[in-house]
């Protein structure tokens, strides 16, 4: 974390470093993608960190479904931080009312609905228990394995998308929206966890979650393709649901697993 924080900061400095340089001219042709607008450096520092985020977010499903789900909705909080700077980096450097008071709007929009994601997720993690969805430690082993393998699979999916958008950067080729299409790659991947966890429990429970969880990031995949204010909006809904969700899952599936004990170094990489 440590590293990361430096990196950012490094590259927050050096972002703000080359604008300036490009405000006075001094980078050459090669370097007409550099912005000249200071703000836009805490937009490109906050994509760097969802960057981070993402890699967060697939290294985290082999250990729980949930807490990937959970994941989902911080890195949407943070998308919607990022928009409302993508606003502020459209303004003028001498910042005005008559400049600003068409945007404003959508910025506050922005920010107040990753406040509430970000009230929404605390929530969550309060709801959230360490419950197996296998009887057996076989089974158990087996489902982390296929897991850790998709979430392999995801990783290898998410460099080699970063590395295209940087390619297509350079050639001057249309960039795609990399967090809208990895997303969209989710939604799939989620489905699939719902099929695979079917065979290693066959619980109504378990398998409403999972299809409940696929739902929400179709939710939040709607909430990248809309405007402000209906992506916060859309992003509050898929909180709500996930957090009804979590709750109720938990409370009924303690009682019908309370007689299955497992040991305890296997029970977060059950869910």
């Amino acid at each position: 974390m440590k590293l990361l924080g430096t990196l950012l900061v490094v590259f927050y400095l050096l972002s703000m470093l080359m604008i300036e340089l490009q405000r006075m001219g001094l980078l050459g042709s090669g370097f007409s993608f550099v912005p000249v607008n200071h703000f836009k450096s805490i937009e490109l520092a906050f994509t760097l960190l969802l960057f981070f985020e993402v890699v967060e977010l697939v290294l985290s499903l082999e250990k729980s479904v949930s807490q990937s789900m959970h994941i989902q909705l911080e890195i949407l909080s943070l998308i919607l931080l990022r928009s409302a700077f993508k606003v502020v980096g459209d303004f003028p450097e001498v910042i005005t009312m008559n400049a600003i008071k068409e945007d404003v709007v959508f910025m506050f929009a922005d920010a107040f609905g990753a406040l509430l994601i970000f009230f929404g997720v605390l929530v969550i993690k309060r709801f959230e228990k360490s419950l197996s969805i296998c009887r057996t430690e076989d089974g158990l082993q087996s489902f982390v394995a296929i897991k850790k393998m998709l979430a392999l699979l995801l990783l290898v999916v998410f460099l080699t998308m970063i590395i295209l958008d940087v390619v297509y950067f350079f050639m001057g080729i249309h960039v795609f929206d990399f967090f809208h299409s990895f997303y969209t790659i989710l939604i799939f991947s989620d489905v699939l966890v719902v099929f695979i966890s079917l065979r290693y429990s066959d619980s109504y429970l378990v398998l409403f979650r999972n299809s409940g969880f696929a739902l929400g990031t179709v939710i939040i995949r709607l909430a990248l393709n809309a405007n402000a204010p209906f992506n916060a909006l859309l992003g509050l809904v898929a909180t709500l649901f996930v957090m009804g969700l979590v709750y109720f899952y938990n409370k009924a599936y303690s009682d019908e697993m309370k007689d299955v004990k497992l040991p305890r170094k296997f029970t977060n990489k059950s869910r």
